[in-house]
């Protein structure tokens, strides 16, 4: 088991799928830097904050790409989060299946590890393509703009009282950042496991990619119809609009990667690959 989990993750993280994932949300969260963070150090260095008090300077917390919903490219980029994190790993398993590779591989592995390592490979590197891109986005933040802490008056988002972790927002802000990165990796995580749970449903590999994109915009989509937007994986996982109930994302994540895995193994172990 060590060992093809460590040959499935070193695929994951070398495959042309996580370079291709890793410069498409790199280039997004460099468009928000040079769109959004860039002016705001310029008016914070263009505006007297001790001549007119009642100036407030735009912070970290609420100006890097997670930070408010306001944001095109954060929006922009939490809509395509699916593909973000499928591109590294997602389809490999329909891949592997359609190439011949696992009729080679069965003979010197058990399925059942395979199927394991695969599923686990899948998680990481789709976590880490959909994270990377926001840490760096982050990081540029801390070197353009003050790590203050956050005023509900001169508030740049929907942060407030009925928001999970709102206490934390506005004494501790990183570590309320680190929460929302640790959501989005899991959240990443998921959407490539649900892309391994689509290897059998069409003989496209192009159709396996993309149903979990497909899948959240018809979420997203419902939800914003039914005026339910908080239930919408689009918003809840940018840290600049909250968590109104605990139980959404936990839902996502508990029943996303149960069904996934059931799916999956299931299906894996009794598909005729020779």
């Amino acid at each position: 088991m060590k060992e093809i989990l460590k040959e499935e993750v070193g695929r994951s993280l070398r495959s042309r799928g996580m370079t291709l994932s890793l410069a498409l949300g790199g280039i997004i969260a460099a468009a928000q830097v040079i769109h959004y963070q860039v002016p705001y150090h310029d008016w914070n260095l263009t505006n007297d904050m001790e001549a007119f008090p009642i100036l407030y300077p735009f912070a970290v917390a609420d100006s890097w790409i997670g930070g408010s919903t306001e944001y095109l490219e954060g929006f922009l980029y939490f809509l395509i989060i699916p593909i973000l994190a499928v591109l590294p790993f997602g389809a490999s398993y329909f891949s592997d299946q359609a190439s011949g590779f696992l009729k080679g591989l069965y003979t010197r592995v058990s399925r059942k590890d395979y199927l394991a390592a695969k599923y686990l490979a899948a998680f990481l590197s789709g976590g880490l393509a959909v994270v990377l891109p926001l840490i760096l986005n982050l990081l540029c933040a801390l070197v353009l703009l003050p790590n203050l802490t956050p005023q509900s008056v001169f508030a740049h988002n929907g942060i407030c009282a009925a928001s999970l972790f709102y206490q934390i927002y506005f004494s501790h802000p990183a570590v309320y950042i680190v929460i929302f990165l640790c959501l989005d990796f899991v959240m990443g995580g998921v959407w490539a496991c649900t892309a391994l749970a689509c290897s059998f449903l069409s003989d496209y590999k192009i159709v396996v990619a993309v149903c979990p994109f497909f899948l959240q915009l018809m979420i997203h989509v419902i939800c914003t119809m039914l005026n339910g937007i908080e239930y919408s994986s689009v918003y809840f996982t940018q840290s600049g609009y909250g968590i109104q109930n605990t139980l959404v994302p936990a839902a996502y994540v508990l029943l996303g990667l149960m069904s996934a895995w059931v799916i999956f193994r299931k299906k894996g172990a009794k598909v005729d690959i020779f």
